[in-house]
């Protein structure tokens, strides 16, 4: 939301439309050209021409500018019209999920554990995540990113492909760019990074981890490769699949006989734009969520944290050559604490500036969200500095989230079991959900999740006083806000313009 500046979103209704419908036609302009294109991009130029032409008509008698421009007009119409009649059913169409399509699919590998959260009583959400990764994002080793040309071109020549384009990207991304107008939502195609390889840490001690494979990409890349694997697209008068993907081409697991297993990141073509996520722990000890309002594309109504996003390009483009070998911790906070401020200062009350130099921020986690294609989610957890004076100015970015609920956070050992009660239906079968039950998103679950595995590892590791005298229980003295944020986890950032 750069283009908000410090201000308030009091125009943003009125930009939404706009930035969805340019974004879609800059978008689909050049992936697949056809002869109605070809004619529309000639009318366009035109056109363009027969203004400055028009303009100087008024001043000129030439009859033959006149002819051309009557021709151009009449031809341009005639275009339209049989564009229209050719797509007008195909503009009414529905899609929908494939409920058996990501069922029983196994993890990656050994180092990995698969998690069903349920988002309510029927609904469940899969999610695979590892220890070994989650505690090298917890450590203080510097983690290297290298960008992968070579996978880029690889993703881009996979959706340009005609068969894929035509048959089915192109339809999918029309129907949701059409419910998007319609509702009101937002459908941007920001720059973003992806993944081509997960963290890993390093098989010899001494050495330091693997550097991580990007790729350049963006959000409808992201959209058409994580998000419609398991859809069909059907078309509303008569229910006839208009597209489909549920083919092997868009399996972003292994099916060989029965066994069904999550394939590696950068296994196969997928934009794998990694999620931010950040817990924000205020001064006064409570961590703030937000609720999910009804215009975002994911986890409508749900609580979600204070900030919550995609990473862009932006994040790490000046972290591919980093010195410390350490641009993937740095373009991670910088996504994470930028999703903060956009949707935890709704009213610019304090700068951007301002808000990041009294933030820290650290990696807590790290999961596959299986039902978007395996992709990747980094979560953490912030502490806001000075946040007394600041207070007054946390408040959420009412056009993406709504007001939500506060965490007490006062010690380690209070906030490890706010935790525990709130994620315990979610993360254990057979317990029922009541109409008052909150839900978490899944960014949101996995969060907390991670912010329990750190606050324990903290016990286990660091705590003088358990290693001296016993664990205190409830009259634990440490507090999160505190002894979270040991310098050595909270790498440096330069200063943003």
């Amino acid at each position: 939301m750069s283009f908000l500046g410090n201000k308030t979103q009091r125009m943003h209704p009125l930009y939404v439309p706009v930035a969805n419908k340019a974004d879609y036609f800059f978008y689909t302009a050049f992936r697949r050209i056809n002869p109605f294109s070809v004619i529309a991009l000639a009318l366009l130029i035109y056109s363009l021409v027969g203004f400055v032409g028009d303009i100087r008509s008024l001043f000129s008698d030439s009859v033959w500018d006149r002819v051309l421009y009557i021709a151009a007009f009449i031809l341009s119409g005639v275009v339209k019209v049989l564009n229209l009649a050719t797509h007008y059913e195909d503009r009414f169409t529905t899609d929908e999920i494939d409920k058996d399509f990501f069922k029983d699919v196994d993890v990656p590998n050994g180092d990995w554990e698969r998690l069903e959260l349920r988002m309510g009583d029927k609904e469940t959400e899969p999610v695979f995540f590892s220890e070994k990764i989650d505690k090298l994002l917890r450590s203080d080793t510097p983690i290297d990113i290298r960008r992968d040309k070579e996978y880029e071109k690889r993703l881009g020549a996979h959706i340009r492909k005609k068969e894929n384009w035509e048959a089915t990207y192109s339809k999918f991304l029309r129907h949701n760019h059409r419910k998007a107008m319609y509702s009101g939502k937002q459908f941007y195609n920001e720059a973003k990074y992806g993944l081509s390889s997960d963290p890993t840490p390093s098989a010899d001690p001494t050495k330091p981890a693997e550097a991580v494979k990007i790729h350049k990409t963006c959000y409808f890349d992201s959209y058409l490769t994580n998000i419609i694997p398991g859809q069909v697209l059907t078309r509303n008068r008569d229910k006839e699949v208009m597209a489909s993907a549920l083919e092997a081409g868009w399996l972003p697991f292994t099916a060989e006989g029965e066994e069904r297993r999550l394939r590696a990141t950068g296994e196969c073509a997928m934009a794998n734009e990694p999620g931010v996520t950040t817990l924000c722990i205020k001064e006064n000890d409570t961590i703030i969520l937000w609720r999910q309002n009804h215009l975002a594309q994911c986890s409508t109504g749900q609580l979600v944290a204070s900030g919550s996003g995609s990473a862009n390009w932006g994040d790490c483009r000046k972290y591919l050559h980093d010195p410390d070998k350490n641009g993937l911790r740095k373009a991670v906070r910088r996504g994470m604490e930028r999703e903060l401020w956009e949707e935890s200062v709704g009213m610019r009350g304090v700068s951007d500036r301002k808000f990041y130099k009294n933030l820290d921020t650290r990696i807590t986690g790290y999961f596959r969200w299986l039902k978007k294609g395996g992709k990747a989610e980094f979560v953490g957890v912030s502490r806001l500095r000075n946040s007394n004076s600041m207070t007054e100015n946390l408040l959420p970015e009412e056009s993406e989230v709504l007001a939500g609920e506060e965490i007490p956070a006062g010690s380690i050992a209070k906030l490890k079991a706010e935790i525990g009660k709130r994620l315990k239906k979610q993360t254990q079968s057979g317990a029922r959900f009541g109409k008052r039950d909150k839900v978490y998103s899944v960014s949101c679950a996995m969060a907390l999740r991670a912010l329990q595995a750190t606050c324990q590892e903290y016990c286990d590791r660091d705590c003088l006083q358990a290693k001296e005298e016993g664990c205190k229980g409830d009259e634990c003295p440490y507090r999160p806000f505190k002894v979270l944020f040991d310098e050595k986890y909270i790498v440096k950032l330069e200063k943003r313009r």
